[in-house]
């Protein structure tokens, strides 16, 4: 799966969540999505795959706004190579569903894939252009990016696929999706030779990000990231007028820097 259909599936799942209405205390919580598309941007390279919205409203009135974003990248088996959507996919567009005319992998054909903390992020590289404008829009908008790491559900992680049929569910979920971010993240690629992809134990942090989770040092998990860190005001960056220009620019251009974005409303009734 390319990393596009992994921030795609994160979409509909948010998308098709029910809002959470807690009418006794007068308070709603509501997830809303918009894919903007996928092309380049910024340059030759997007800033972000998505971006985190969260609008606190009072009764209806919009009292704060703030905004997160995620450079997502995905653990590569160490069996199967993906190959990169690159730029003629993004010119040929949505000719690409008819046009693929080649010997493809029988669907039905069952593939081993493993995964070890020696794998790696294959689309992302020490001394990478990507890393490099990543940086820059850091310093020139002031706005924080943060890399969200697709991975297996734990480590060591093996698998069939397709899954062999009987197969009861799967092991807990206790690595999955890590945030971390980027400024940790290209700290740790400036000591990787040039050219070379970083594993996943390139990339651990020296210290834990979080009690009680055996895997804390590969970064926060989503959901922790998004309630306990930008929720509680650790993270992000909050936009206090609305006629930003920061805020104009990431959402209202069509050259801004993102291709989906996630919208998260609070809605906290007419009560203090």
């Amino acid at each position: 799966m390319h990393e596009e259909m992994l921030d795609q599936t994160l979409i509909t799942e948010l998308t098709v969540a029910p809002a959470a209405v807690f009418a006794e205390e007068q308070a709603a919580v509501i997830i809303e999505s918009h894919w903007l598309g996928g092309r380049r941007m910024y340059g030759r390279w997007e800033i972000a795959d998505i971006a985190l919205l969260i609008l606190l409203r009072r009764a209806g009135n919009l009292e704060q706004r703030k905004v997160v974003l995620l450079q997502t990248k995905r653990l590569y088996s160490r069996e199967i190579s993906v190959s990169q959507v690159d730029q003629s996919d993004y010119v040929i567009g949505i000719g690409r569903l008819g046009d693929r005319t080649d010997r493809a992998i029988p669907l039905g054909s069952r593939r081993a894939f493993s995964f070890s903390d020696a794998c790696v992020y294959g689309a992302m590289h020490s001394g990478a252009e990507q890393v490099g404008r990543i940086d820059e829009y850091v310093r020139k908008n002031q706005i924080p990016v943060f890399y969200s790491f697709y991975n297996p559900v734990q480590l060591p992680y093996n698998a069939l696929y397709p899954a062999p049929s009987g197969q009861g569910a799967g092991p807990p979920n206790l690595l999955g999706c890590r945030v971390q971010p980027s400024s940790e993240v290209h700290s740790r690629l400036q000591v990787l030779p040039a050219g070379q992809a970083p594993s996943l134990a390139a990339l651990r942090s020296t210290s834990p990000m979080g009690s009680d989770d055996p895997f804390s040092t590969s970064g926060w998990r989503l959901e922790v990231f998004v309630a306990d860190e930008v929720l509680r005001c650790r993270q992000g960056t909050l936009f206090d007028g609305t006629d930003d220009a920061n805020l104009e620019a990431l959402f209202y251009r069509r050259s801004a820097p993102i291709t989906a974005a996630i919208t998260i409303t609070i809605d906290i009734g007419g009560r203090d």
